[in-house]
């Protein structure tokens, strides 16, 4: 059967095409080079189709993701009449966050979701098997997302138009306080139901002449941290894996404290809005009772610009780059889901290098000074860099770093957010090959754009961004360029 999931909003559309077999996937934001750029109306997706060789008339099935339509308690779908020649399905929206972890193996029967808000303005939903178990509303607890907003905004800390870029910066700034533990154990009575007390600035007595004060911040955060671990480690029933998704689930440092607990916690690339029609098209096939979509090649999916297979040479002069201190542009095959560069669309350097982060932020990405940059490292190779043992593929956790010699990639507080890699593609072949010459399989590596724009989905905004920044190497796919 054939499956159309549609994201329609003002901000992170996406859309998925199975036809049961191969996966369609396309952010619009990598289409257009608008960062979270959305649609608002389905007939706005019909280039897509067209691109894809896809008429509605063929399709046997549509769902709809839209923070717009008002569910009834405890609904979690509901087929609509929109026009279209096939069924169509109004899929509520935490419920697709849970059903998009599908490409990393299983849908969990327990999933905890964590955003912004979605349906009915809810800032949480518990969802066990097919039913929404518990939720709160933003209106009544609160949203962590929307907390954490305001006080990007309070800062005036540049953002996007829809503040969706905030709460992942003020994940960065949090690292700069210090822990006040008068003031922890003075919240502890609050729960996750208890948000917007828990993230009360006016409930801060340490304030200094009114002025904003790092340390209240970097308080709550830890503190919400600590809560999210307590309760998806403590989950209800006795379930050997948990799903977590959201927008909140892009936070490394809440990760970081959940994925050390004793259950194991599924965490996708996509955790945000970008995979919401993931979920769409699995809540179809599980209605029709088709068989499980094939996960080949996830999470690189994006319906974008591809690349041939880059030579032995071109990776040995890449390597050879990296080991020199060059600034290195990698566009590779197609892009990932999700929000941050995993090896196919990136800019990368040697983390050993002591200016490394201020230099590549003067001459290329021009950051805020507070935030830091990730690391990639071989998974045989995590455990002798950072406090951490296991896979981590997806750069959405941060861990301690045990090697002081990565100064770019270390946080004030000592700590980066991680990436391992393994198999034999070409990012994992060029890594290698640079621990053949350097002797470490580590790399920085930070997503191939700049501030206000989504990650480089044609070559040409590759190229564009080698001409215009001071960038030293590009290599796209088998072609290499040098300044």
């Amino acid at each position: 059967m054939k499956f159309l999931g549609l994201r329609l909003e003002d901000h992170d559309s996406n859309i998925t095409y199975t036809d049961g077999t191969k996966v369609r996937y396309c952010a619009t934001e990598r289409l257009f080079g608008i960062k979270h750029h959305g649609y608002d109306n389905t007939w706005q997706w019909q280039d897509v189709l067209d691109s894809w060789g896809v008429s509605a008339e063929e399709l046997d099935a549509l769902a709809i993701v839209s923070d717009q339509i008002t569910f009834e308690e405890g609904e979690t779908y509901r087929e609509l009449d929109m026009g279209f020649p096939c069924r169509t399905f109004a899929v509520d929206h935490h419920y697709c966050h849970a059903l998009s972890l599908w490409p990393l193996g299983e849908v969990p029967y327990t999933n905890y979701i964590y955003d912004g808000f979605g349906n009915n303005d809810r800032s949480y939903s518990l969802i066990i098997g097919n039913k929404i178990a518990c939720s709160h509303s933003v209106l009544t607890t609160g949203s962590i997302g929307v907390e954490m907003a305001k006080v990007g905004r309070t800062l005036g800390i540049e953002a996007d138009p829809h503040g969706l870029d905030l709460a992942g910066k003020i994940m960065g700034l949090a690292a700069y306080g210090l822990v006040d533990e008068e003031y922890y154990h003075k919240v502890s009575h609050n729960h996750l139901t208890d948000i917007k007390k828990i993230w009360n600035y006016d409930s801060w007595d340490r304030k200094w002449d009114n002025d904003f004060d790092i340390n209240w911040l970097r308080t709550v955060h830890e503190y919400t941290g600590d809560q999210l671990a307590l309760y998806m480690n403590h989950p209800v029933g006795g379930d050997d894996v948990i799903g977590y998704s959201g927008g909140i689930a892009q936070n490394c440092v809440f990760n970081g404290k959940i994925l050390s607990g004793d259950k194991k916690i599924m965490i996708p690339p996509h955790a945000n809005d970008c995979g919401l029609t993931l979920g769409a098209v699995e809540f179809l096939r599980q209605h029709y009772h088709e068989e499980p979509f094939s996960n080949e090649g996830f999470p690189f999916w994006q319906d974008d610009e591809g690349t041939e297979e880059v030579s032995d040479q071109v990776i040995l002069e890449t390597a050879e780059a990296l080991a020199d201190g060059d600034i290195v542009a990698w566009y590779q095959g197609h892009g990932e889901i999700g929000p941050r560069a995993l090896g196919n669309r990136s800019i990368l350097m040697n983390p050993r290098l002591p200016d490394a982060k201020d230099t590549l932020n003067r001459k290329v990405k021009h950051r805020e000074h507070f935030r830091p940059f990730g690391g990639s490292v071989l998974l045989e190779d995590v455990d002798k860099h950072f406090e951490w043992t296991g896979a981590c593929p997806y750069m959405n956790v941060s861990v301690p770093v045990k090697d002081e010699g990565l100064k770019a990639i270390t946080h004030i507080d000592g700590s980066s957010r991680i990436q391992t890699v393994d198999g034999d593609g070409s990012y994992a072949r060029l890594i290698r090959k640079y621990k053949e010459i350097t002797g470490d399989g580590v790399l920085l590596n930070t997503s191939l754009n700049v501030g206000g724009k989504p990650i480089a989905g044609h070559k040409w905004e590759a190229k564009e961004l080698f001409a215009k920044k001071d960038i030293d190497v590009l290599v796209i796919g088998d072609d290499i360029l040098s300044k």
